[in-house]
């Protein structure tokens, strides 16, 4: 049963594995971006960049980098608004099974929103999780106690439905992050009338190019566009809902294919530093097989095998099955916006983009009335988290306004 104003929360724990916080957890809805909780983030992220192992873990260094005190401090201007707000109380997050560190930032999104958080882990276990969790519970000793009396990452495997059952009716807000089918079987854990829910679900991202500014960069300019483009899609095995499979090139037919050239090698010079394993590579090569087999593709080039680039020959009705992995990516000219028009449907997520301005894209999606796209960003930036994902505003989801 749950309580509010501090009363502790009892349920029955099951299998579950206790990575950080307690088993009564207090339930004490806050202001948005209270101090407390600032001062609390500002010291993982220090704490987290300080730990040698840690810093090790690409994905952990931009997560510490991104809570520090001067980016939290930025995120929290945008929300001084002069209405009152204040967490809705104890919020349950299912974090993905894909993505090590998105458990972290769900925790976060439940903390600067005012809430108590209890947030289920994937049951396969990520070094970074542990990691995270470790640090959080050394700075239990530093006075921020409080944080443990009221959060808690657990683990527990996915069969163990009776506790997402628990954690969902004792919750104010729930956030799941999976595939369209994990949603579907979690949602049969109901939730008390008033509570709230964001989704997750799986969702597609492609890029567009101007053909004419790869030409018109310097050498050092595409080696930083290449560098980017492998840090939005290597780093995360091209897992990330926001990492861009398909690339769709602007231009005239010469600029064209002179830019993918000079692109692709850059973007082959970089994947070099991927820890390609055997099975990546096999995986890899089975599902371009697949995708010449079926007739998408006009031609293909491999560059060894750390990457694949295969050119289609139009642009298929539902382009979310352009999927790659571990470098494997397709490509497209796009002579018109038109061509576009009817495959941006509701799975969308991100546009990355180079060398075309972000309004043109955001007008155009606007004027063709489309479903999809929720974010518009340069490259580099695909896996920049944000209190607004998927179009949802996170702060204002899982707090309430009080009307004065």
């Amino acid at each position: 049963m749950q309580k509010l104003g501090g009363a502790a929360i009892h349920m029955k724990r099951g299998e579950a594995e206790y990575l950080f916080g307690e088993k009564e957890i207090q339930v004490i809805p806050m202001i948005p971006f209270e101090d407390q909780v600032c001062e609390f983030l500002d010291r993982l992220s220090k704490a987290l960049r300080e730990d040698l192992e840690a810093k090790q873990y690409p994905d952990i260094m931009t997560f510490a980098f991104w809570i520090r005190k001067a980016n939290i401090l930025k995120l929290k201007t945008l929300y001084q608004k002069k209405e009152v707000r204040v967490g809705k109380g104890l919020i349950f997050h299912i974090a993905p099974s894909n993505v090590p560190i998105n458990f972290a930032y769900t925790f976060v999104f439940g903390l600067l929103s005012g809430n108590s958080n209890i947030v289920k882990v994937s049951s396969k276990r990520f070094i970074q999780t542990d990691l995270i969790c470790k640090i959080m519970n050394q700075l239990i000793l530093e006075g921020f106690d409080w944080v443990a009396k009221r959060n808690a990452i657990v683990l527990y495997r996915q069969e163990e439905v009776e506790l997402t059952r628990e954690f969902s009716y004792a919750c104010d807000g729930r956030v799941i992050w999976g595939g369209d089918q994990t949603i579907a079987e979690i949602r049969k854990a109901p939730l008390q009338p008033r509570s709230v829910e964001i989704t997750f679900a799986d969702r597609y991202s492609f890029g567009i190019i101007s053909a004419k500014a790869i030409l018109d960069a310097s050498d050092k300019e595409r080696v930083i566009l290449a560098k980017n483009f492998y840090n939005d899609t290597y780093l995360m095995d091209q897992n990330a809902c926001s990492t861009p499979h398909l690339i769709c090139w602007m231009g005239t037919e010469e600029e064209v294919e002179v830019a993918k050239e000079l692109f692709w090698k850059e973007v082959y010079q970089k994947s070099k530093s991927y820890p390609l394993e055997e099975i990546k590579a096999s995986e890899k090569y089975t599902i371009f097989c697949e995708m010449a087999a079926n007739g998408v593709l006009s031609s293909w080039k491999r560059y060894d095998n750390f990457l694949y680039v295969g050119q289609l020959l139009e642009l298929p009705k539902d382009i979310c099955r352009l999927r790659g992995k571990f470098g494997l990516f397709y490509e497209y000219h796009l002579k018109d916006w038109k061509e576009l028009s009817g495959h941006l449907g509701k799975k969308v997520q991100t546009c990355a983009i180079y060398g075309i301005e972000s309004s043109e894209v955001s007008e155009w999606i606007v004027e063709s009335h489309s479903m999809g796209v929720d974010r518009i960003v340069p490259f580099g930036k695909t896996l920049d988290m944000g209190l607004i994902w998927d179009g949802y505003d996170i702060i204002y989801t899982f707090s309430r306004c009080i009307v004065l």
